[in-house]
């Protein structure tokens, strides 16, 4: 198991960590606060990554894992049903930072600041992978599959494909995991991504092409 960053050393690592857990906490409430800095990230998205989203719609992959052979692509308002029946069946502990309702799922698909790719089994959509755009150049991203899918390779797979399409943008890729969940720090790190630091919550990782 991959052994997490050093506890804070410093008071400004002891304030970083504690504004995380903050915006978390707010993020996890719906608070206004949220609201308001996640409407600025709208914003932002809509006047800087109009270039990023249109090249990401045309985001369309192969990827192939020891166990299984699929597709990854951007998700269109087309693939709304396939969509919320997705989100439906997701019963994890942790789940997207958005709803999971059928409302949610196109509001989701919609949103200037969600790059969404669907994972595809056939075709069948097994899985869905969202890329966060935030302040200033930064992406944030975020995967759930089928559990039926987990240990077959296809989630770090398309982890190091949406690696590669930041890298390209420029975009500094980050994750955040919570503590206790072990497999998706395994998951994460096998795709390139180094813990830099780790609060009370979750891990901070950062995607790092030094180790891809």
């Amino acid at each position: 198991m991959t052994e997490p960053a050093p506890p804070p050393r410093s008071w400004g690592d002891r304030i970083q960590n504690t504004a995380e857990e903050w915006i978390y906490r707010l993020n996890e409430k719906e608070h206004w606060i949220f609201r308001l800095y996640d409407w600025g990230n709208e914003v932002w998205a809509a006047l800087v990554f109009r270039g990023v989203r249109r090249r990401a719609e045309a985001f369309d992959a192969p990827v192939e894992a020891n166990e299984a052979v699929g597709r990854i692509r951007f998700l269109a308002t087309a693939d709304e049903e396939a969509f919320a029946t997705l989100l439906a069946s997701l019963h994890a502990k942790y789940l997207p930072p958005h709803p999971c309702d059928r409302a949610a799922a196109g509001r989701a698909l919609r949103r200037r600041s969600y790059l969404p790719f669907g994972i595809f089994v056939g075709d069948q959509l097994i899985g869905y992978l969202l890329l966060r755009l935030f302040f200033f150049h930064r992406a944030v991203t975020g995967i759930w599959t089928d559990p039926k899918q987990h240990n077959k390779g296809l989630a770090q797979a398309c982890l190091r494909k949406t690696a590669a399409f930041t890298h390209s943008e420029n975009l500094a890729d980050y994750a955040t995991v919570p503590v206790d969940n072990h497999n998706s720090v395994r998951v994460a790190t096998g795709a390139g991504w180094k813990v830099l630091r780790t609060n009370a919550r979750f891990h901070v990782l950062r995607w790092s092409p030094d180790d891809d």
